[in-house]
């Protein structure tokens, strides 16, 4: 072949890949994630709805699970996969006995994991974090002083293993939720104050919040602002009031059929004592229509909106992360409960008032 038949050829070859469409040029080079492929794998075999559940399923899954988190331990799904794991069994009073049968299952495969030879650090430090999430698990079933105990020890073992910061954080909030589930307020609070000195920043921030509730259900709230609508509002004023604030956004279709609904509660109630409080969780781009939402749905209460979402004073005060979602003050104008949904039966309690069947 001559020369500049051959150079003509290389020329031709290069204005047809130039020509070819993206996808068909990069598409043999692009390879899935092994690691994302095995996590969609093993909660495909998890959530199958149609598998019997049974002691050899409980295998079946814990099995996929721990091997997943042997062989991708490093991968930002491994905590995914530790929480699916543990609330496998269910979750409800009708589930307490499979739950624990699963929690049992699972404590005897990841005994057994743990155990083999050959395990890289990764691996062993994600273990020990399924280790104490599962001691965690049993603790919320079984609230005795020697599961809290068990569950503590699990995570300060964790704590000494290297790559276990990311899994920190989850842990240390767990145990304080526990803390303050089993009545153990002073404890509680000697824990989060020790946590303020965590190197992990998260936990401190998460400390800070923790403490912050704690502060909230023994001092009155006292903040004062100016609603959307211009009226000056002060919680000081309510005193002698159970007041239910309420966090919400006009981009959130849940929340804000809620907002219409607790009209009826408002008009039942407030003459006997309750008043309402809204607060708007949304950017400052969306003040309009948060205003608009007020004034077309008629809402008799004041709202508050700072354009700050979950970082505003109040949702910030009240550790609102997510919506629906709202915050109960006692008539002394102290946090006494932060529900996601029902509001009326706390609210009813409070105010002396018998709930009907």
């Amino acid at each position: 072949m001559k020369v500049t038949q051959l150079c003509k050829g290389i020329a031709l070859a290069g204005l047809f890949a130039a020509t070819m469409p993206l996808a068909a040029q990069t598409s043999s080079s692009k390879t899935p994630d092994p690691a994302n492929a095995a996590y969609e794998a093993f909660n495909k075999l998890r959530n199958d709805k149609e598998a019997r559940i049974d002691q050899a399923r409980f295998q079946t899954v814990a099995t996929a699970g721990l091997d997943f988190l042997t062989q991708y331990a490093s991968s930002s799904r491994a905590g995914s996969v530790i929480s699916s794991l543990v609330s496998y069994g269910g979750s409800g009073k009708d589930n307490a006995a499979r739950r624990m049968a699963w929690l049992t299952s699972l404590k005897f495969a990841l005994l057994d994991r743990q155990g083999k030879e050959g395990l890289s650090a990764g691996a062993v430090t994600a273990l020990a974090a399924l280790d104490a999430s599962l001691a965690n698990a049993i603790a919320r079933e079984d609230l005795s002083r020697e599961n809290v105990e068990a569950f503590r020890t699990k995570i300060d073992a964790l704590a000494q293993l290297p790559g276990s910061e990311r899994f920190l954080y989850t842990q240390e909030r767990a145990f304080g939720e526990l803390m303050t589930a089993t009545g153990r307020a002073n404890q509680a609070e000697a824990f989060y104050k020790a946590l303020l000195a965590h190197k992990d920043k998260r936990v401190v921030e998460m400390a800070t919040i923790e403490l912050g509730l704690i502060e909230a259900r023994r001092t009155p709230y006292t903040a004062s602002f100016t609603a959307i609508d211009g009226k000056p509002i002060d919680f000081g004023q309510m005193r002698n009031k159970v007041v239910l604030i309420v966090f919400w956004s006009p981009l959130n279709q849940a929340s804000g059929n809620e907002q219409v609904e607790l009209k009826n509660l408002y008009s039942e109630l407030r003459k006997k004592g309750l008043e309402i409080v809204g607060v708007a969780c949304a950017k400052e781009a969306d003040r309009e229509k948060v205003a608009a939402f007020v004034k077309s749905k008629k809402l008799p209460w004041p709202t508050y909106f700072d354009g700050k979402e979950f970082n505003g004073d109040i949702a910030k005060k009240f550790n609102i992360r997510s919506i629906p979602a709202a915050a109960i003050l006692n008539k002394e104008g102290m946090l006494v409960a932060t529900p996601t949904s029902r509001y009326d039966r706390e609210v009813k309690r409070l105010l002396g008032i018998k709930m009907t069947k």
